[in-house]
């Protein structure tokens, strides 16, 4: 259960089309583990390579050490621990990022401009704000 919720409730599937996630490495950060399942099991039938998913800042960083990632699906609580210092090492990567919450959380100033995507969520929001994250991410030397 998660805030009165199981699972099944906290998300919504329609139509699954691999729009333009197929192929990319996604570090997935949530500490609900149906929520991560879930997340999990239907990134890869977008045929996304899921890095995770992990649900404290100390695993999620050993994670990115250990491979490279094309963007990330960011819980902001992670049990209590607050995920901003993974995000400003994504950010700092150029690594886009979506943030996910069940509150009303009062993100920091320097993240007033990331993607987020409120809890309960639906899975077709959140796969098309991580989509729009992935494509607008600035690479070097381009305008």
């Amino acid at each position: 259960m998660w805030r009165g919720y199981s699972w099944r409730q906290c998300v919504t599937v329609t139509n699954v089309d691999n729009g333009g996630l197929a192929g990319k490495r996604i570090l997935v950060a949530e500490d609900e583990y149906n929520i991560a399942m879930f997340l999990v099991e239907y990134l890869q039938m977008k045929d996304v390579d899921v890095v995770g998913p992990a649900g404290n800042l100390k695993a999620l960083d050993a994670l990115l050490d250990a491979q490279a990632v094309d963007g990330a699906l960011l819980d902001i609580n992670l049990g209590g621990e607050l995920v901003y210092p993974l995000a400003d090492r994504l950010r700092d990567g150029n690594i886009p990022f979506v943030l996910t919450s069940g509150y009303d959380d009062n993100v920091p100033e320097r993240f007033a401009d990331a993607p987020r995507c409120g809890k309960p969520y639906r899975l077709e929001a959140l796969t098309h704000a991580l989509e729009q994250a992935l494509q607008a991410r600035h690479v070097p030397g381009s305008s």
